[in-house]
């Protein structure tokens, strides 16, 4: 199959998978608009509604489980084992322990060096807009199904299982199509403050699923980082609760950092 061909799928499937899961969103969106709009005159009351309406909160969950559910059984992307197939049952089970053992190291990893940087300071507009956002998507069930689950699962397929995949198809670099892919991603997420974190989040997953030939390791990486967030923003509601002394985030560091390497290099040797 020809570069021009792969290219060419590769931003139908993007552009198809978008209509899939972000299409009844825009639907629900202009019904709320139209029906509410009377009620909540500003454009602020309007926004805040949006965000915290169960409605809303169900068209996205809905067009998330449709476009997984399509492309997964039309086989746009395949959701398999790859090379982990060659794994016995326990070492399967410990793939999954060291996918969340990744997870987790970056996770305390990038909080430490944001701390230690004083980087949330640099970024007060988006830390306010991420607060909002994810404020609203702490509220209960559906919003921890979209953030935590469903979200990483999209985000993976669209970014990994895709893109990045197009990217291999057409046959370039698998550093490129990795750093690329990573790029891309955390542009995606829309704020300068996430750039650096989102990056490196995406170099990880997407050297898993280079080296896996497998979506899996990708969507428990990210399920547990998005999973672990969310706790941490439950158990600390108000951000001034988790700031976290020099001391500490050394302290994290030093142990997070070898956890990181040391689950990354698992999957080097295993694969």
């Amino acid at each position: 199959m020809g570069k021009g061909k792969v290219f060419w799928g590769t931003i139908k499937q993007l552009l198809l998978f978008l209509v899939l899961s972000e299409g009844l969103l825009l639907v629900g969106t202009i019904v709320l608009v139209f029906h509410d709009a009377p009620i909540y005159k500003t454009r602020e009351a309007m926004e805040e509604h949006f965000l915290h309406s169960d409605f809303i909160k169900w068209t996205i969950i809905i067009g998330y489980v449709l476009a997984i559910a399509v492309f997964i059984y039309k086989r746009y992307v395949k959701v398999s084992l790859g090379r982990l197939a060659r794994m016995d049952r326990n070492t399967l089970w410990t793939a999954v322990g060291m996918a969340a053992l990744i997870s987790l190291g970056w996770m305390f990893t990038e909080t430490s060096l944001m701390e230690l940087g004083d980087v949330y300071s640099l970024f007060p507009e988006d830390v306010e807009k991420l607060n909002k956002i994810y404020g609203a998507l702490d509220e209960g069930f559906l919003g921890f199904s979209i953030g935590a689950i469903l979200g990483p699962i999209v985000e993976e397929i669209t970014f990994r299982g895709i893109l990045m995949r197009g990217m291999l198809k057409m046959r370039w670099h698998p550093w490129v199509a990795i750093v690329v892919s990573a790029l891309i991603f955390a542009l995606f997420h829309g704020t300068e403050l996430q750039m650096f974190g989102t990056t490196i989040f995406g170099i990880i997953v997407g050297w898993l699923y280079w080296r896996t030939k497998s979506l899996l390791p990708c969507m428990i990486v990210h399920i547990v980082n998005n999973s672990f967030a969310f706790g941490i923003d439950k158990l600390f509601p108000n951000e001034d609760d988790f700031n976290l002394s020099t001391k500490v985030c050394l302290i994290f560091l030093a142990i997070s950092i070898p956890l990181l390497v040391y689950g990354i290099n698992w999957y080097r040797k295993k694969t």
